[in-house]
């Protein structure tokens, strides 16, 4: 049956022979599905705690998300390439990222619960304590979700990766959408509910952990080193992307308050569904281009980031065209505001796709500090521009300084990525007839493998 060669290519296998259209799809389906539900749920949650609700929900979850950013310091990034060139085993990477976790996740707890008893000056008086806890159990629990991902991918299996992404969605839209709905949950339960969710998917993610080897942490020194060695280059990188995401977040509730930060949420939730492709490709493209040779490498790269460019420029077109009215609909008149901000922020996908397809394939080199170097460039656009705009035109202004960073960001890593291929620009960026025929082939083939 057709279906089960459809099975077949998504069986575990090293990550080099994993099925990348395939692979991609899957996990397509999957985010979009992830991507649905968050904003069912969003939309809930912001009509029902409005917009200043809204605004004080994203604080706290954006701080728990930080952690994992912050803290991971690129091991588990780097134990899919060191996995990948066999380098070491996968119970080895599972031994030694499960004894970093329960140190890093230590220490991030009972700072948070010090931090909350003693409410130094930067705390928000919005603030509860028991917010505390709950970024502090929360970043704990994110940080063994996505060390669950990496283990997967790395041993190839993108069936263990897209289920703790559909199980941290689904739980988050029946808890949180059930306590509003059901229980009428203001923000303490709205947050405790969102935390109830992570941990669940977090002990999911354990699970698959132990399926894929002992879950026995044991810290090995040596490879420690070596996953410093090329997880820091990168790390320092993804740490100023995430600045980049995120900075806007603290810059506007500080000049703006809690209930503009509600409406800028919106917008940028809304700019991030476009985000979904390069997303979720990105994903499944590393490991992919950690087993190839330099030349498939760059053929692969460079073929995806044309085509995916292509349909995220159609997907920008069809977003600003109905912007507005989703907005208004969805959400409500209070969030309209956010209109404009979206605007400016829906062709971000472009440069997104860029920094996602090229620093995955540099970064598969063995070349992980691009996105260093990126980063720094565009950490400071964003520092600078949402410190001279925000102040004078609100989210409008801190929408323009993310896309001006996403936009730096990109022209690095182009930059770099010609300077090693020395590919014509506009092989990497123009669509051709060829790359047409092989999408539509790939489709028929897809959906062929899914018939009975």
């Amino acid at each position: 049956m057709r279906l089960s060669r459809l099975s077949h290519s998504l069986r575990d296998a090293p990550a080099k022979d994993m099925h990348l259209g395939t692979g991609t799809a899957l996990t397509f389906l999957v985010r979009s599905l992830s991507y649905l539900l968050t904003a069912a749920t969003g939309i809930v949650v912001a009509r029902a705690l409005g917009a200043h609700g809204r605004g004080v929900y994203a604080l706290v979850v954006t701080i728990a998300y930080l952690f994992p950013a912050i803290s991971s310091l690129g091991i588990s990034w780097a134990g899919i390439y060191l996995v990948g060139q066999k380098k070491c085993s996968l119970q080895q990477i599972i031994s030694n990222n499960l004894a970093f976790w329960l140190v890093v996740t230590a220490l991030w707890v009972s700072g948070a619960v010090v931090v909350g008893l003693m409410r130094p000056g930067f705390v928000p008086d919005e603030f509860r304590f028991s917010y505390f806890p709950i970024i502090g159990l929360g970043g704990s629990a994110l940080l063994l979700s996505s060390f669950s991902k990496d283990l997967s991918m790395a041993g190839g299996s993108v069936l263990g990766y897209n289920a703790i992404d559909v199980a941290d969605s689904l739980l988050r839209t029946v808890l949180i959408m059930g306590g509003v709905l059901i229980l009428g949950l203001g923000v303490s339960g709205v947050l405790s509910a969102w935390l109830l969710a992570i941990v669940l998917t977090s002990t999911l993610g354990g699970y698959l952990i132990a399926s894929r080897g002992r879950p026995r942490p044991s810290l090995s020194l040596p490879l420690l080193k070596t996953q410093l060695g090329f997880g820091l280059r990168g790390y320092l990188g993804y740490l100023l992307q995430t600045a980049n995401y995120r900075l806007d977040v603290f810059f506007v509730v500080a000049f703006a308050g809690s209930a503009t930060l509600g409406q800028y949420t919106v917008a940028f939730g809304m700019a991030e569904i476009l985000w979904l492709l390069p997303v979720t490709l990105g994903e499944v493209l590393f490991p992919k281009l950690s087993g190839l040779d330099p030349a498939s490498n760059t053929e692969t790269a460079v073929a995806t980031c044309r085509r995916l460019l292509f349909i995220a420029a159609i997907g920008v077109l069809v977003a600003v065209g109905s912007g507005r009215f989703l907005i208004g609909h969805l959400y409500g008149s209070e969030f309209l505001p956010a209109v404009n901000a979206f605007y400016i922020l829906a062709p971000s996908v472009l440069f997104y796709t860029i920094h996602k397809v090229l620093g995955s394939s540099l970064s598969s080199r063995g070349m992980p500090e691009v996105n260093l170097y990126a980063g720094a460039a565009s950490v400071l656009v964003t520092i600078g521009l949402d410190l001279l705009l925000i102040p004078r035109v609100g989210i409008e202004g801190a929408a323009i300084a993310s896309l001006a960073a996403y936009t730096t960001n990109a022209g690095v890593i182009f930059t770099m990525f010609w300077l090693v291929t020395r590919r014509s620009p506009l092989d990497i960026l123009l669509v051709n007839r060829s790359d047409i025929r092989s999408s539509v082939h790939l489709a028929r083939t897809f959906l062929a493998r899914g018939e009975a």
